[in-house]
């Protein structure tokens, strides 16, 4: 697909399930929002923005911004996906440390209780 010239990219990561991330090439053209590629399943995210960019002759430079889905969902795969786009934007100055994503888990973390009573002994 040919990307038009004033339009922008940005790169949507959704790692809010386990084992089924996505991560998409979008791209922004006034209000209009257009899929471009993506690439999903039990993927390395990094891997597969790498892969995305390659595939589309693009540099990490060609991107406006990196965007996280926020949740709700897994607490791992969501901070994950976060911290990924958070230190991309960084990383090309897209954003400073004050506009960070955080993620929105949607409720408590479910935290269970240690099985091993004993102290272990060293």
């Amino acid at each position: 697909m040919k990307i038009q010239e004033k339009s922008q990219l940005k790169i949507y990561i959704d790692s809010s399930q386990r084992e089924l991330k996505k991560v998409t090439l979008l791209e922004i053209l006034e209000n209009d929002e257009r899929e471009i590629d993506f690439i999903e399943g039990d993927i390395d995210v990094v891997g597969a923005i790498r892969d995305l960019l390659k595939r589309n002759n693009l540099d990490l430079r060609d991107i406006s911004e990196f965007i996280p889905k926020l949740g709700p969902g897994s607490f791992t795969g969501l901070k994950v996906g976060v911290t990924i786009a958070n230190v991309f934007n960084w990383l090309l100055g897209k954003r400073n440390l004050k506009e960070l994503y955080y993620p929105e888990y949607g409720k408590e973390p479910n935290i269970s209780e240690p099985k091993r009573k004993e102290p272990v002994e060293q």
